[in-house]
C-alpha cells in the first residue's frame, strides 16, 4: 500500500506519516530525494538521473532543482525515486507530495491520498513550535502568509484537495489526530466479497442482457473510485455446477443437482482469502433473487416440476432462442426472502457487512455500497 500526503504548511503532514510509520509504513518525504542527490548520498537507489552539482539543500536550492527534476524526466519523478528508494517496503507513505502528477502516479500504483489543512493561525503556531531549521527565516505571522501564499503559487496546494481520498481538518488533538489515521487505515483494509455475475455478466445463465452491462459498468466506475479497495470476486458456483449456457433455476433445483457441495468449496475459498488477509472487515455483496448468491431474497419453485430435460437443449440455443425460453421457464419462480445456497453458508461462516444489489435499482444499491463503505469514516 502507498499512501501520499498532502497539505500547506505545519498542516500536519509529517505528523501523519509519522502515526503511519508506527503501523508499519515506511516513511518518505518527497524532498528526501531531492535532498540525497544535492548531497549525493545515493547508494539506497537502484537508479538516478544524473547527478547535480553538490550544494546544500537549502528550501529555494530544493524548490529550484525539484522543478528542473520535473521539466526534464516527468511530473512523477520524485514519486519514482522516493519508491525506488523504499522498493523493499512493503507499505509506504510519502510525505509532502505536492502536484497532480504526483497524485496520480501514486494512485497509478493503487495507493490513496490522504489531504491535511488547519486554519493558518494554528499552522503558524505549530510552526513557531517546532522550529525546525527550514523555517528559520520565518520570524512573523507576516513571513509564514508570505510562504504560505508563495507555496501556493507554486504548487496550487489548495487545489489538489479535490484530488484526495480522505480529508483530515487537524484543528484537535494529536489523540484526535491519531483516531482519523487509525480509521482511514480500517478502511483501507476493507475487503469487498462480491459476486461474479456483478463484474463480469457473461457468467450470467442465459447470457448477458442490457441491465447486466450496465450493473458491471456502474459497478467498475464505481470502485475506480476506490481503487485501493481488495476486491475478490470468488469463482460462480452455478457456471462450476452447470458451465454456460444454462437453464434458469430456483433455490431447490440447484439443491437437487447438488449445488450445496460446490457451494462449501466455493464458501471454504473465500473463508480461507478472508483469513489469510485480515481485513478489518468484510462488505460481501451478493445479488437479489439469486439462488445460489441472494442474500436477502432467493428465487423459489417445485423442482418436481423443473424441465430438466431441456437443460441440453439449453447449451445448443442462440442467445436470442435462449431469452426467449428462459423468459418462459422463469415465469413459474417466485422471489422469497431468504438466503441462496451459498450466502445461507457465509452468514454461518463469516462475520461481516451483507448487501443485496438489485440489477433493477442500479443507483439504491451503489447508495448501499456507499453508505457501508463510508460510515466508518
Amino acid at each position: 500500500m502507498i499512501i501520499g500526503v498532502v497539505g500547506k504548511i505545519a498542516a500536519g503532514k509529517t505528523t501523519i506519516a509519522k502515526f503511519l510509520e508506527e503501523n508499519g509504513f515506511c516513511r518518505i518525504s518527497c524532498s528526501d530525494p531531492l535532498i540525497d542527490l544535492l548531497t549525493h548520498n545515493v547508494d539506497a537507489y537502484s537508479r538516478i538521473p544524473e547527478l547535480p552539482q553538490k550544494a546544500e539543500p537549502t528550501r529555494d536550492k530544493l524548490i529550484e532543482y525539484g522543478r528542473y527534476l520535473k521539466e526534464t524526466y516527468g511530473e512523477d519523478i520524485l514519486i519514482r525515486l522516493a519508491l525506488d528508494k523504499m522498493r523493499h517496503c512493503k507499505d509506504v507513505v510519502i510525505d509532502g507530495v505536492r502536484s497532480r502528477g504526483e497524485i496520480e502516479a501514486i494512485k497509478r500504483r493503487g495507493g490513496a491520498i490522504i489531504y491535511v489543512e488547519a486554519k493558518p493561525e494554528l499552522r503558524y503556531e505549530r510552526l513557531v513550535r517546532r522550529k525546525a531549521e527550514k523555517d528559520k527565516d520565518i520570524n512573523s505571522f507576516d513571513d509564514f502568509k508570505r510562504m504560505d501564499d508563495e507555496e501556493e503559487r507554486l504548487y496550487h496546494t489548495s487545489k489538489l484537495k479535490d484530488l484526495a481520498d480522505f480529508v483530515i481538518v487537524n484543528e484537535g488533538t494529536l489523540g484526535d489526530l491519531r483516531k482519523e489515521v487509525k480509521k482511514i487505515l480500517e478502511f483501507l483494509n476493507t475487503l469487498v466479497v462480491i459476486a461474479p455475475c456483478l463484474l463480469s455478466p457473461f457468467t450470467v445463465y442465459r447470457g448477458p442482457k442490457e441491465k447486466e452491462y450496465r450493473a458491471a459498468s456502474a459497478l467498475m466506475r464505481f470502485f475506480g473510485k476506490y481503487h485501493y479497495l481488495k476486491i475478490l470476486a470468488y469463482p460462480c458456483p452455478e457456471f462450476i455446477l452447470l458451465g454456460f449456457p444454462r437453464l434458469p433455476a430456483s433455490k431447490e433445483v440447484y439443491e437437487k443437482l447438488g449445488m450445496r457441495e460446490y457451494a462449501k468449496k466455493v464458501a471454504e475459498f473465500i473463508a480461507r482469502s478472508i483469513e489469510e488477509e485480515q481485513p478489518s472487515r468484510v462488505i460481501l455483496i451478493g445479488v437479489k433473487g439469486s439462488p445460489t448468491c441472494g442474500v436477502f431474497h432467493t428465487t423459489s419453485s417445485d423442482p418436481e416440476e423443473y424441465p430438466y430435460e431441456k437443460m441440453e437443449e439449453f447449451k445448443k440455443l442462440s442467445k436470442k432462442e435462449r431469452f426467449k425460453l428462459a423468459a418462459e421457464i422463469a415465469k413459474d419462480f417466485k422471489l422469497i426472502e431468504g438466503e441462496g445456497t451459498l450466502f445461507e453458508l457465509l452468514k454461518r461462516k463469516i462475520e461481516g457487512i451483507y448487501l443485496e444489489f438489485d440489477k433493477d435499482n442500479l443507483e439504491g444499491s451503489l447508495k448501499r455500497i456507499e453508505k457501508a463503505l463510508r460510515d466508518e469514516l
